[in-house]
This record gives structure tokens, C-alpha cells and sequence, in this order.
């Protein structure tokens, strides 16, 4: 015979919700797909500023435009800092160092005013640590950080803007076997 407190428990624990697994996001094309031996690890939302610096172009240095200088924004994972995205295309948490460095391989347009969604081929520092053995990482959803269209001239060579962006990063490890 089942006592009454372990039958509450056992209901109890069945109404609890499982921890969400982590899916492809939606919305992707195929250029954006990874490997099939990849599967989603977890999910970071970045949220900070894109800086760009007024350069001469190389092609015709009598006409400028704003350059990415770097990103500097923080890395969440349910509302909590993990990380920072403080140089273009590398990812460092925040406790133990480990690090991603992103290559780009496919890009998707990510709507008017919106940075586009990539997909990069990571390389991951050490064998520990949040960023170990990523192998992949798309940037979704973003939000911003996209370069002004005007005030870049001989006259503001030199001068940094910083544009607010947030973006989706999901990171890819190896099934395991």
C-alpha cells in the first residue's frame, strides 16, 4: 500500500516542469545549419554595445565610413552574467577564462537595422570550462549594431559611436558517441 505523503510527493515531482532542452533556433536557412554530428550544448544572450571607429576607406582615403572596432557586451544565461564578448568573434566566461574564437562560415540576413545572423566554426581553449569543446556557434535574433549611415567624414576620423545590440548565441558541441 502507497502512504499518502510519498503518492503527494511522487505528483508533485511528475508536475514539475523537465528542464527545457536546448533546440535549433527557429528560422534559420540551411547555409546556417551545423554539422549533423553536432548538437546543441546551451544558449547565451548577449546584450552590450557594437563600437565603431570613422576610418578613411583603403580603396579611396578622400571618403570615409564607420569600421567595427569591437563588441563589448556581457553574456547571460537566464538573466545571470556568464560572460563577455569583448573582441570581435571570441567569447570568454567569466569564471574560468575558457574562451571560443569564432570563424565565420554562412551569413543570414537579420532584418532592417539588425546585425545578421552567422553561423561561425569555433575553436575552444582547454579541455574545461564553459567553451570547452565548442565546435560551433550561431548568432540569432539580434537586435541593432548595425553601423550609423552618416557622420563619418575627414572630420571625425578618429571618433568612436557605440550602437546597442543584443543577439542570440547558441553554441554546438559533438554528439557524443
Amino acid at each position: 500500500m502507497v502512504k499518502p505523503q510519498f503518492a503527494l510527493t511522487a505528483l508533485v515531482l511528475i508536475a514539475l516542469p523537465a528542464p527545457a532542452a536546448i533546440v535549433e533556433p527557429s528560422g534559420i536557412t540551411g547555409t546556417m545549419r551545423v554539422a549533423a554530428d553536432e548538437e546543441p550544448a546551451f544558449m547565451l544572450r548577449g546584450e552590450g554595445v557594437q563600437i565603431f571607429e570613422c576610418r578613411p576607406l583603403v580603396s579611396d582615403p578622400t571618403r570615409f565610413k564607420w569600421d567595427l572596432a569591437s563588441p563589448d557586451a556581457t553574456l547571460y544565461e537566464e538573466g545571470r552574467s556568464v560572460g563577455r564578448l569583448t573582441a570581435a568573434n571570441i567569447w570568454e566566461a567569466a569564471l574560468d577564462r575558457s574562451t571560443a574564437i569564432g570563424s565565420p562560415r554562412s551569413r543570414q540576413d537579420g532584418g532592417r537595422n539588425n546585425l545578421p545572423w552567422v553561423l561561425y566554426r569555433a575553436d575552444s581553449s582547454g579541455d574545461t570550462g564553459l567553451f570547452a569543446a565548442v565546435t560551433s556557434i550561431q548568432r540569432v535574433n539580434t537586435r541593432g549594431g548595425v553601423a550609423p549611415e552618416s557622420g563619418c567624414d575627414d572630420l571625425h576620423v578618429g571618433d568612436e559611436v557605440r550602437v546597442n545590440f543584443s543577439a542570440d548565441y547558441y553554441f554546438y558541441r559533438r554528439r557524443a558517441s
